[in-house]
């Protein structure tokens, strides 16, 4: 404990070790980025020996999967909308939702952002090893989107892009704000998830044409 600043040792008071190192690892990720991340620092910002972390996770990687598929599991609650919410009311809910959710977790959003650029890398990413907990999550959503927009017809496949670029779009637009040194207020969350929901929306008449 000697030497460590007070104030890093106080920040995790009342976490286990393994919480503090995964909410320290997200901290630093959105502080510094995902490719900067070092154990050496989640292990000094935790107040910890840097090898006490392979105690709890598989160094770095295995640290960062877990990261993700706690968040994947969080956002996947976020489907299971209010009975009686249908249509283009459910839609919009649900961007509403995920832009909130996803404003509250920069470090995640710094690793979805850099597994988007490393979509055609040979390394195994943190999302690739939640590839079966992605999946689940997506099946929940194109079966929401078919639903709510009447575009069953899509088929799975394609109802699945249309998830995956309203999430990207989101990620996209929240990353763009912080890059322009602006805080993601609750009017900013607002307006991202009505440019999302306007999106999403205007997918059926497109489909028509």
């Amino acid at each position: 404990m000697a030497g460590r600043p007070r104030e890093i040792a106080e920040q995790y008071a009342g976490r286990s070790t393994r919480e503090a190192i995964l909410l320290a690892a997200e901290e630093l990720a959105g502080e510094v980025g995902p490719t900067d991340l070092k154990l050496r620092e989640i292990a000094r910002r935790v107040g910890i020996e840097a090898a006490s972390i392979y105690n709890h996770f598989k160094g770095i990687t295995g640290l960062l999967a877990e990261l993700v598929n706690e968040s994947l599991q969080e956002e996947h609650k976020l489907l299971a909308l209010p009975p009686g919410l249908v249509g283009e009311d459910a839609i919009r809910e649900l961007n509403r939702r995920t832009t909130s959710y996803l404003s509250q977790r920069k470090g995640i959003v710094s690793l979805s952002l850099i597994d988007f650029a490393e979509a055609n890398s040979k390394t195994r990413t943190a999302f690739d090893e939640n590839q079966s907990v992605i999946v689940k999550g997506l099946d929940v959503e194109a079966n929401l989107i078919g639903l709510h927009l009447g575009l069953q017809r899509l088929g799975r496949a394609k109802l699945g892009q249309i998830a995956i670029s309203r999430r990207s779009m989101i990620l996209t637009l929240m990353s763009q704000t912080w890059l322009n040194k602006r805080e993601v207020t609750k009017a900013r969350e607002k307006e991202i998830a009505n440019l999302v929901s306007a999106f999403v929306l205007g997918l059926p008449s497109q489909m028509a044409e």
